[in-house]
């Protein structure tokens, strides 16, 4: 109805400064714009924080890994008869053999914990992002070189160029003295930063030959890495299943979703218990705008009556003060979400808030607004004052024209 589009016309005006720009007007929109804000950045910083640990985790690591039981290593005529069935296998991008054993890098007095694997350069670099996180030098040389993490370069003091030991005690020699452990000088010839503390602070990558050497074995591998096609990366489970089900027993395969399983799970746990508490903030806005739609009905209460004794009917004067109320709360919503998008963009571009990589695993905060991120905060928040703007209506079907009229003669 007209009169409808006249009255809400009426409430924007700047003339009317008891309705839309009344105080309990403001502070509804100020608590609802707060409470979104706090939801745009928290679920984005989430959203940002997920995205980023799991591209690094794929970018270092491949999709799936064929290993066998007992840390026993695969022999080069198993890898063929494997490379064979993985070449049939659709979903199935690239694969290549990998060793890895666990040691110590030693430069002068400067020691380090290390996680070694041993590579086929050309493979890998098919089978995971590794290249891309090389900052310096390159793994394309001769010789014994190995690529170390930006943090173990830190912790021996060394540069491209420089040469480091590393200590293993797997295949020790056994002699009169006690055991001896393997050891080899490689010259650095890479330092590769994946943004993720656990990976840039412990791994070192050799050439296959060099890690063969090394492990005095030869034409063996610790496993093999498999990386899927795009559209298979959220099926690696399913995909690792098939493969396994073709490997059968002494293989074992495994799959990035079930290794980072727990990691994932919490994250998003985490960010949706974030998200309800701080939801709280939107409802207790939403009671702030229940009162004061309240205060209002009453103050209309005047002419509440006189359209009644017109002849309208509840059901419009409800839609009335129902579509004041979301208006001032979609304001609140709009002026939040922009308000939360440009604080995620200050984050993203910034290093405004700094955090300490050994504890958050990545160097750098990352935010990330999602579209759906969007529309659930937009949902949820215009449910909150829907349901808010619902109860107080109730009122206007209490209030008795011909009442209202005598009392305001009065």
């Amino acid at each position: 109805m007209n009169f409808q589009r006249f009255f809400l016309k009426k409430f924007f005006s700047t003339k009317g400064k008891r309705d839309f720009f009344s105080f309990g007007s403001l502070i509804s929109i100020a608590g609802i714009t707060i409470g979104v804000i706090a939801l745009t950045v928290s679920l984005a910083l989430f959203s940002g924080y997920y995205d980023t640990m799991k591209e690094i985790i794929l970018g270092v690591n491949s999709h799936i890994y064929i290993l066998k039981f007992g840390n026993e290593t695969i022999h080069d005529e198993e890898y063929m008869r494997v490379s064979s069935m993985l070449d049939i296998v659709g979903a199935v991008q690239s694969y290549a053999p990998f060793l890895y054993t666990e040691g110590m890098a030693v430069r002068d007095a400067d020691i380090a914990g290390v996680i070694i694997r041993g590579l086929d350069f050309e493979k890998e670099i098919e089978t995971s992002d590794i290249g891309r996180f090389i900052e310096e030098g390159t793994y394309e040389q001769d010789g014994d070189f190995a690529i170390i993490g930006s943090n173990i370069a830190k912790r021996l003091h060394v540069s491209i160029g420089d040469t480091i030991k590393l200590v293993t005690p797997m295949n020790a020699d056994v002699t009169f003295a006690g055991m001896i452990p393997s050891s080899i000088e490689v010259e650095v010839s890479g330092i590769f930063s994946s943004g993720m503390f656990e990976f840039d602070n412990s791994l070192v990558l050799l050439p296959m030959k060099t890690a063969q050497e090394f492990l005095s074995i030869s034409d063996q591998y610790s496993g093999i890495s498999v990386k899927l096609q795009n559209e298979f990366i959220e099926e690696a489970d399913i995909v690792a299943s098939h493969i396994q089900q073709e490997l059968s027993y002494p293989y074992n395969v495994s799959n990035w979703i079930d290794l980072n399983k727990n990691l994932f799970s919490l994250l998003k746990l985490e960010k949706w218990v974030i998200f309800i508490i701080i939801a709280l903030i939107v409802l207790v806005a939403g009671f702030g705008l229940t009162s004061v739609l309240s205060m209002h009905i009453l103050d209309k209460r005047k002419e509440i009556g006189i359209l009644k004794a017109l002849g309208t009917t509840n059901k419009d004067l409800k839609k009335i003060f129902f579509s004041r109320n979301m208006i001032i709360g979609f304001t609140g919503i709009l002026h939040g979400l922009i308000i939360g998008v440009l604080i995620s963009l200050l984050l993203t571009h910034t290093d405004f808030i700094k955090i300490e990589s050994d504890v958050y695993l990545i160097e750098h905060l990352v935010v990330e607004n999602q579209p759906i991120d969007f529309i659930l905060i937009i949902l949820v928040s215009g449910i909150i004052i829907a349901l808010s703007s619902y109860f107080p209506l109730r009122k206007i079907s209490q209030l008795q024209a011909v009442s209202i009229i005598r009392i305001s003669k009065k």
